[in-house]
């Protein structure tokens, strides 16, 4: 089973000053974020580490398994 949250890397919450021809292009956000795959959005919480987005990552995955399992059981 796929598991409905997962860990991205954040996007830059700022824009290039200098065109990418012009420098060097910037690197990838800091932080990460989640990726919800059953409504295909991104969660932007711009946790400093992936361990912190990991956690959190958990954290959601088994609150969806316990509501998930027991909506099942009403039907």
């Amino acid at each position: 089973m796929q598991t409905r949250f997962v860990v991205v890397p954040a996007v830059p919450l700022e824009k290039e000053l200098f065109p990418r021809r012009i420098g060097f292009p910037s690197g990838p956000g800091a932080g990460y974020d989640l990726y919800d795959t059953r409504d295909k959005v991104r969660v932007n919480l711009n946790v400093a580490t992936r361990a912190e987005a990991e956690c959190e990552c958990t954290l959601r995955n088994a609150q969806q398994g316990v509501s998930g399992s027991s909506r099942m059981g009403h039907g």
